[in-house]
C-alpha cells in the first residue's frame, strides 16, 4: 500500500479530516500548515515502520551475490540489520564473518539471508509491508499523537498498535520465521 493511504488513515484515526483531505489531494484552508503535519506524519510513519521491521515483524530477504573473499553491504539490495546465514551453490551453509565493509565469506557465489532495515520513504513510496496498513497506521496515529502532545490518545493508539503487530505476527499475511521443535 501506498505511504500516503496511510498517512490518512492514521490522519483519520486522529480525527485530523483536514489532513486526511489534504493527503488525498483535496486541498485545504491552511496549506503551510497541513504541509507541515504531512511531513511531520511521514517521519512518524517512517519511525513505525523502523521500529516494526527491527523489533517485531522482521523484513527478511534473501539474495544471490558473488563473492571474492568480501561482499560489501552496498552489493545487497537492502541495508542489512543482522546477517542470519550464507549458502554456498549448492545449499550447504558457509562460515562467514561481519566486518564493517562486509560479508567475509570464502570466494565464488553466495545466497546471503539476512534481516534488512527499511529504506526511508516519501509519501509516493509503496511500504515494504504489503498487508501491514492497519498497524502501520495505528503505530503513526500513536507516534503522531505523542509529538503533538496528545498523551490520553496516544496511549490509546499504542495498546491498538501493539495488538494489531501482533495479530500481524501471527497472520498468515506476513512472513515470519516458524519455530522449530526438537
Amino acid at each position: 500500500m501506498q505511504v500516503k493511504k496511510i498517512m490518512a488513515c492514521a490522519a483519520s484515526l486522529l480525527g485530523r479530516r483536514d489532513l486526511c483531505g489534504w493527503l488525498e489531494g483535496e486541498g485545504g484552508v491552511d496549506e503551510d500548515g497541513l504541509r507541515r503535519d504531512a511531513e511531520q506524519m511521514l517521519r512518524c510513519y517512517n519511525l513505525t515502520e523502523n521500529e516494526a521491521a527491527l523489533d517485531y515483524i522482521p523484513l527478511r530477504k534473501r539474495e544471490k551475490v558473488c563473492s571474492d573473499g568480501l561482499i560489501p553491504f552496498a552489493a545487497l539490495s537492502h541495508t542489512p540489520a543482522e546477517i542470519l546465514a550464507v549458502y554456498g551453490e549448492s545449499g550447504e551453509k558457509l562460515p562467514f564473518r561481519v566486518t564493517e565493509e562486509g560479508i567475509a565469506v570464502r570466494r565464488g557465489s553466495a545466497e546471503v539471508y539476512y534481516r534488512a532495515r527499511p529504506a526511508v520513504k516519501e509519501a509516493e513510496d509503496d511500504s515494504d509491508y504489503p498487508n501491514g496498513e492497519r498497524f502501520l497506521a495505528l503505530g503513526t496515529a500513536c507516534e503522531f499523537a505523542l509529538m503533538e502532545g496528545m498523551l490520553d490518545r496516544a496511549a490509546e493508539l499504542d495498546a491498538r498498535y501493539k495488538d494489531a503487530l501482533a495479530a500481524a505476527a501471527k497472520s498468515k499475511c506476513v512472513q515470519t520465521k516458524a519455530r522449530r521443535w526438537i
